[in-house]
């Protein structure tokens, strides 16, 4: 009996286990296979619709203020260090493109295998922000307030002021101004700055696209560091406020607050209108007529975006899905080809390897993170992979671990200044679900960074990042579990 065989048996076992407990329904859902089966592939749920849980936040178009088989684990020689300087970095090779990949690099890679995008060269290690400067803007699509970041055209961003934010519009309107405003600091990505309304690189592309879907009672740069990152590495990333979701209307849904809330709930529909949307961009989104590549799409999101994210995978033309501490198993799809899933070995919400309370708000059929990686799709049509922060909470992949000059987070702040609804949003209180786990959340969030760019540019890209994904973790000796099923 070997160590994969033995893996597979506790991983069942544990599964059992579970559906006994009663914390999962675990109809539908197959345990993997012994050793010798064939190696189908294992769904979740097919019920998309998670339950109502919060909403979008404020519609802020204008809160920016100008300022200034069996798993494998490998290991290798660390890329070189990413800068940390501004935003437009000078690249430092091709990205390991090779002749047979497919998006043309300038002097690098040819076309072939479908990708046709022309980028500018890649920096070889995924964690150094791209060749691009990030630009952004606010656009309505349909019910949604959209925050979307691209790549830059080169030299657009001189004199324009760097976008930062005020994490006070999210919180309802009647709220906002309990909170001192020297209590809540501008805050902008890590990385490097962002610029509004500059135009679009028109001369390469088409870039792929990217769906993030943030998580419960949180908002749309709950993780733009990480979608500025993915922008200047050549994706356009769209990040919503999501009615029935965000901060505000999981507040204003309190009995202590009873205010009016902006929508019910409708992840799956919310995503599509977006994705429709971009296929005949007009209006706010004529920009990117012609630059958008809705044949390649990715879909991610953290907590209950992250579970409902994993069943999305069926939507036209998705090809990777990364949930970020999630435990909801990805649907197979004609056209999935790679799924991450990112998260805290510490996360006291979603368990990393336990079922926790979070599960209530994830599809049902939904466990721990290590089990929906265990159930989704897999070799030889899926590439799988599964990464763990050593030490990390719940919010380590996302930007919400800052805190202000007193040394309060958002949650405690507002909780401090009394605002309605924290400590009764979600059932269990706001504060229950504040998990940073005990690592720095920057050190997170270069994990992050590292991880989901090598496996989208290997995606939709076409890039070849073999060898990113075997250095993995010498590069971030921060990542305490690394698999991968290919």
């Amino acid at each position: 009996m070997d160590l994969s065989y033995r893996r597979r048996c506790a991983v069942r076992r544990l599964y059992v286990l579970v559906c006994t407990l009663a914390l999962v329904h675990c109809d539908g859902a197959k345990p993997p296979p012994e050793e010798g089966d064939e190696a189908g592939p294992a769904t979740g749920s097919e019920d998309d619709d998670a339950p109502e849980d919060d909403s979008d936040g404020s519609d802020v178009a204008g809160d920016d203020k100008g300022s200034g088989g069996g798993a494998r684990r490998d290991s290798g020689t660390a890329p070189g260090k990413s800068d940390a300087g501004g935003a437009h970095r000078p690249a430092s090779g091709d990205g390991g493109a090779t002749a047979g990949d497919s998006a043309v690099v300038e002097g690098g890679a040819q076309p072939g295998q479908g990708c046709s995008a022309k980028l500018l060269p890649l920096p070889e290690d995924p964690k150094q922000r791209g060749p691009w400067d990030v630009g952004v803007r606010t656009v309505k699509i349909d019910r949604l307030t959209v925050e979307m970041v691209y790549p830059a055209k080169p030299g657009s961003t001189k004199g324009v002021p760097e976008v930062t934010y005020d994490i006070r519009k999210w919180l309802p309107p009647q709220e906002q101004e309990k909170v001192p405003a020297d209590h809540s600091p501008a805050v902008q990505p890590l990385g490097g700055p962002i610029y509004r309304d500059v135009p679009i690189d028109d001369a390469h592309g088409p870039y792929p696209v990217v769906i993030f879907i943030h998580g419960t009672a949180s908002f749309r740069i709950a993780s733009m560091t990480t979608n500025a990152h993915w922008a200047s590495r050549g994706f356009i990333v769209l990040a919503a406020d999501y009615p029935g979701l965000g901060l505000a209307d999981q507040v204003s849904a309190t009995l202590e607050c009873g205010l009016p809330t902006s929508g019910a709930q409708d992840l799956p529909g919310d995503v599509s209108k977006q994705l429709d949307a971009l296929k005949s961009a007009s209006g706010e989104l004529a920009f990117l007529a012609g630059h958008a590549d809705t044949t390649r799409v990715g879909i991610s999101g953290h907590s209950q975006g992250g579970c409902v994210s994993a069943t999305l995978s069926t939507l036209p033309n998705v090809r990777i899905v990364m949930p970020f501490s999630g435990s909801t198993p990805v649907t197979a799809s004609d056209s999935l080809e790679s799924i991450l899933y990112v998260s805290g070995m510490n996360d006291t919400v979603i368990g990393y390897n336990f079922p926790l309370i979070g599960n209530v708000v994830c599809p049902i059929g939904s466990a721990t993170t290590e089990l929906a990686y265990e159930f989704s799709p897999g070799p030889t049509k899926v590439k799988r992979r599964l990464l763990g922060i050593s030490g990390g909470g719940h919010l380590v992949v996302t930007d919400l671990c800052q805190k202000n000059m007193q040394g309060k987070n958002a949650i405690e702040e507002a909780n401090e200044n009394k605002v309605c609804g924290v400590t009764s949003a979600v059932i269990i209180g706001l504060p229950a679900l504040f998990d940073c786990g005990t690592i720095d959340w920057k050190l997170g969030l270069e994990a992050v960074n590292y991880a989901t760019s090598a496996a989208l540019e290997e995606t939709l890209h076409c890039q070849v990042r073999t060898q990113q994904f075997a250095n993995l973790k010498s590069a971030l000796p921060q990542v305490g579990d690394f698999r991968e099923a290919q």
